[in-house]
């Protein structure tokens, strides 16, 4: 089996394999005719495939983003569209691909990778762990009788300045692990005309005229959703609990009439329960924010922001990149960049690559340690606490 990057004119191939593999629409002509056009994206992409004797057997995309990660800017592969023909399926076509594919990243500095997945289970093997919680809340409009907060509401419509956008989301996930770094909010918004596609856009300005939250919403049913799939890019973005609260108020008085409830995703952290004066029929969904992997350990830990000073003996076992395997001695103390190297000492913590990953960026903590079965604590003095502790972390895009 020949594992490498695919060439433009092999993406037909592979384009098709997803097709396959999704259960999507293909159309020889159309498909043709979509690659011959297509222009360069914002964020860079790979297709990397697995052939044998010159036939594609599967294949995945591969999309490198700049991501925030401890107050630094670091790369982020992510992974989109794995597929693999029926007759090649479990015979280690997406292993191969994977592996090739962590290597090239892991030589260009590239320190973590992420993924949306079918299964969790599925995606363990390649050393990806379930990602930081979100919550999809459904609130009935009429329980959002809210507090006028000030500041003013407008309607944007194709054609407008988003900006406004941009300057939002910066605002909210700038100090949010794993978050892209976007040159706009939404490309896809600049192309198309959102309202035939029965879509309405609502940005909240404070006194001094500030963008401070806004709302991408279309209709389901009874529902004001403004939830985000790979079908549709609705949003509703704030950010504080002012401005989500000026954009609730909005959204009472102006559709009270016209919809029951009002669909919305956000981080975990969100803490609704203190704003809403009517709890009694809200409904929240819980879900993982994707899988999570660090690729390149050793830049992850020179990376990371500890607590106070120290030293921590970090072993990790890594499925598909022995460059990774090993002791890790981590020191670090404040006003100075972390040393990290390996080491012949025993380790003070033993982690799966899986582990680890949700651990650095914040998605577990130490404390919850003994709630992962993997995991082994070799020394319980060790400063576990001054390296894994609890931070935002959350990946809005979609690949």
């Amino acid at each position: 089996m020949q594992v490498r990057k695919l060439e433009h004119q092999e993406l037909f191939d592979a384009h098709r394999i997803m097709a396959v593999a999704f259960e999507g629409e293909f159309d020889p002509e159309k498909e043709r005719e979509s690659l011959k056009n297509k222009k360069e994206p914002e964020h860079p992409g790979q297709t990397w495939g697995a052939f044998e004797e010159g036939a594609l057997l599967g294949c995945f995309d591969l999309t490198s983003f700049p991501v925030r990660f401890d107050g630094h800017h670091v790369q982020m592969g992510g992974v989109g569209g794995v597929s693999t023909l029926p007759p090649y399926r479990r015979k280690g076509v997406i292993r191969a691909c994977m592996q090739s594919a962590f290597q090239s990243m892991y030589q260009e500095g590239c320190a973590f990778s992420f993924l949306y997945p079918f299964s969790t289970a599925y995606y363990r093997q390649f050393g990806f762990e379930n990602g930081a919680a979100c919550q999809t809340w459904t609130l009935p409009i009429l329980s959002l009788k809210l507090p006028y907060t000030g500041g003013t509401i407008e309607q944007l419509f194709p054609g407008d300045d988003l900006s406004p956008l941009l300057e939002i989301y910066n605002s909210y996930y700038k100090n949010f692990n794993l978050s892209v770094l976007r040159n706009g909010y939404d490309a896809s918004l600049e192309k198309e005309n959102w309202l035939n596609q029965k879509r309405y856009l609502y940005l909240w300005r404070d006194e001094s005229g500030v963008p401070r939250s806004f709302l991408l919403a279309s209709r389901d049913g009874e529902i004001l959703d403004c939830t985000t799939d790979f079908a549709r890019k609705n949003g509703l973005l704030f950010t504080d609990a002012r401005s989500l609260q000026a954009l609730l108020h909005f959204v009472y008085g102006a559709f009270s009439s016209h919809y029951k409830s009002i669909r919305f995703t956000a981080p975990s952290c969100l803490r609704l329960q203190s704003l809403i004066p009517e709890m009694a029929q809200a409904e929240c969904r819980w879900f993982t924010n994707g899988m999570v992997r660090a690729v390149h350990v050793e830049k992850v830990l020179s990376l990371c922001s500890c607590r106070g000073e120290g030293a921590l003996r970090i072993e990790i076992s890594d499925p598909l990149l022995e460059e990774n395997c090993g002791v890790w001695k981590l020191s670090f103390a404040p006003g100075r960049e972390n040393l990290v190297e390996k080491t012949a000492e025993a380790p003070d913590l033993s982690l799966t690559i899986g582990d680890f990953s949700t651990l650095i960026c914040g998605i577990r903590s130490a404390e919850e340690l003994p709630w992962m079965p993997a995991a082994t604590v070799c020394n319980s003095s060790a400063p576990l606490d001054r390296v894994f502790r609890a931070k935002p972390c959350h990946v809005l895009d979609l690949f």
